[in-house]
């Protein structure tokens, strides 16, 4: 599993450092989980709950995972428990509003929530 941002599909990537920018500037530190995703990565994060779906916007460079870092320095390196994620948090509220504000997808609104996870809008 990649963190890098250079891993991310180039109509994406300049809206994902603009969102990371934006987040700091916030003053919410960021921890980058998951840009891009292969196949058989993609399976393990089903099979372990970080994933609900077969095919992510990941493995085609155009999702990205955020963790705010005091969760992810609380909850563990291994993509923070998602199970111990407060959703009441300001931090994911903020990381969701200037997703959406930059028009990508933000799974927060999702009936399974990913708090973390912004998605590019084709």
């Amino acid at each position: 599993m990649s963190r890098a941002l250079n891993d991310l599909d180039p109509r994406f990537r300049p809206l994902a450092v603009e969102a990371i920018a934006q987040i700091v500037e916030h003053g919410i530190a960021v921890m980058i989980i998951s840009t891009g995703r292969t196949a058989a990565e993609q399976a393990i994060a089903v099979a372990t709950g970080h994933s609900w779906v077969k095919h992510s916007k990941h493995q085609d460079g155009l999702a990205i995972d955020l963790c705010p870092f005091e969760t992810y320095h609380l909850h563990g390196a291994d993509g923070a428990d998602k199970l111990q994620w407060k959703e009441d948090d300001p931090a994911w509220q903020m990381i969701g509003k200037i997703g959406e504000a930059l028009g990508l997808r933000w799974g927060g609104r999702w009936a399974q929530k990913d708090l973390g996870h912004l998605e590019y809008v084709e």
